[in-house]
């Protein structure tokens, strides 16, 4: 792949996480984790889907949203009830994908990656300069209070193929 890459990604649980670090482990690139400047208790789950429902924004830990210096941008998200996180709505809202070529990963709790998810992300994006390229999801399971994440055995085929496919 051309030019300097980076992987950015909020995981709230870790799922989004496991994928983001074999992602890391199989390229070398830069990493950066979204963190919400208050943090989120798993006893708010509810506040957290109304949140993602109304298309609420978290207000983040410093971030340099300009993107100063990659051409490529590794994108992770969860999805939660068929919608972005508000952590992810504030990077969308705040970065300059200007000139990038951005890659989607995304979690989720269903077989299916709502279309809707996948058309907002990318509108998003390339509304403000941004080329999505391609995307790939991954279903995981998660139960309140049980701290089960994805396995990098259950993922990191599927990771280097689509790596191996993006070029």
């Amino acid at each position: 792949m051309e030019g300097n890459s980076i992987i950015v990604y909020y995981s709230w649980v870790g799922n989004t996480a496991v994928i983001a670090k074999e992602i890391q482990k199989q390229t070398g690139y830069k990493i950066i984790r979204l963190e919400e400047a208050k943090e989120r208790g798993f006893k708010k789950i509810s506040g957290a889907a109304l949140g993602a429902v109304l298309g609420i924004k978290s207000k983040l830990k410093p971030v340099d949203f300009s993107l100063k210096g990659y051409d490529n941008l590794f994108l992770g998200a969860q999805v939660w009830v068929g919608k972005t996180t508000p952590a992810i709505n504030t990077f969308l809202a705040k970065a300059d994908f200007t000139g990038k070529k951005v890659w989607l990963f995304f979690t989720k709790g269903s077989e299916n990656l709502p279309e809707k998810v996948l058309t907002s992300v990318t509108q998003r994006i390339e509304k403000k300069g941004g080329k999505v390229i391609d995307n790939i999801s991954f279903t995981t399971k998660w139960e309140p209070g049980k701290d089960t994440v994805i396995s990098v055995d259950d993922i990191k085929d599927s990771v280097s193929g689509w790596l191996k496919k993006s070029g």
